[in-house]
């Protein structure tokens, strides 16, 4: 029984330090964002939608008194609003930034506020399966578009560090759900691990950068 409880908190460490991990590898991002002076070569997408789902999990995490959720998702809410800002700062499609941040910030708000409001003896079940669903549809967003991903023989969804990361955490909080024994919760790690590693082959296959022979062709 020790050691199992010993496995519990060495998976909870793990996937708290590398979820924390997965909210620093922006930074690379953003020293490419700033070597190039600008930010129009990103989509907004990968910050807002990291911001979102750091919101609504940190809300879960304390509906469903989970400490790790809560510590890894609180330091994303801080890291990706630093995000954004030197997003916006460098971005020449400023308004649509904002209105971009406005979108989620309006729907988290709105989430957060059902949270409070709805009873205490569902909303345990509720808020993490509607958390869930969001959540899906973050990491599954790229796959959307796989079509021009096929025709330019180019990835167009996150970046490399990301994904990567990204599917390291997934794998580490599917374990963690298999802990904390919670279906919800092991649904969207099964998903979201399902869904990382797909886009992880895609990018062993594409490059980031158009070839140069499409573009004289074009």
């Amino acid at each position: 029984m020790k050691m199992y409880e010993l496995y519990v908190k060495l998976i909870s460490l793990s996937a708290g330090c590398a979820s924390s991990m997965l909210m620093l590898t922006p930074l690379l991002v953003c020293r490419d964002i700033i070597q190039k002076k600008s930010s129009d070569h990103v989509k907004v997408g990968t910050f807002t939608g990291a911001f979102f789902r750091s919101s609504l999990f940190f809300r879960q995490g304390q509906l469903l008194n989970l400490q790790t959720v809560m510590y890894v998702h609180g330091m994303g809410l801080i890291l990706n609003f630093l995000y954004i800002s030197l997003y916006y700062f460098y971005s020449s499609k400023k308004n649509e930034v904002i209105k971009n941040v406005f979108n989620i910030i309006s729907i988290s708000f709105i989430l957060i506020l059902y949270s409070v409001f709805e009873s205490k003896e569902v909303v345990s079940i509720r808020y993490p399966s509607i958390v869930s669903v969001i959540h899906i549809l973050i990491i599954a967003w790229p796959l959307l578009s796989l079509r021009e991903t096929f025709r330019t023989k180019c990835w167009l969804g996150h970046p490399k560090p990301i994904i990567i990361n990204g599917t390291i955490v997934s794998v580490l909080w599917f374990l963690y759900s298999i802990n904390v024994k919670n279906k919800i919760m092991f649904i969207q790690c099964f998903i979201s691990t399902i869904l990382c590693s797909a886009q992880l082959v895609l990018l062993s296959i594409y490059p980031t950068d158009v070839p140069k022979k499409s573009e004289k062709e074009e």
